[in-house]
């Protein structure tokens, strides 16, 4: 738990701040591990690319892209993706341009970088 504490969780507003039009790359732990890097759109759009473990550097090059709407609901980033009914929904935790982040249902950890813009021009 100390170890969570060290973790902020923000606000909405300042999540929105920090997260609208900027690009979220980094790894999901979940089975199996895959890496992602993704822009989250002032439109509510999101665009990214995700790869199976263990490749960031490749992510841009070589990943499956996908696209979805995001939304955020109090600390947590809401995401539907093209051809999923259901929102996934991530808690997220931020310490300067880093982020973790939680799947409230699954409990998948993830964790990466937060980056302005649209570097991976997604």
């Amino acid at each position: 738990m100390a170890q969570e504490d060290a973790w902020p969780t923000p606000s909405e507003d300042e999540l929105r701040k920090v997260i609208t039009g900027a690009t979220l790359t980094g790894e999901v732990k979940a089975e199996p591990s895959f890496n992602f890097t993704e822009f989250l759109g002032p439109d509510g759009k999101s665009r990214g690319k995700m790869i199976e473990c263990c490749r960031p550097e490749k992510v841009a090059t070589n990943g499956m892209p996908y696209a979805g709407d995001w939304a955020l609901e109090k600390d947590s980033l809401c995401l539907t993706y093209e051809g999923e009914e259901k929102k996934i929904c991530w808690r997220l935790q931020i310490k300067g341009d880093r982020f973790r982040m939680v799947d409230q249902q699954f409990g998948r950890v993830g964790e990466g970088q937060i980056r302005p813009g649209n570097p991976d021009n997604l």
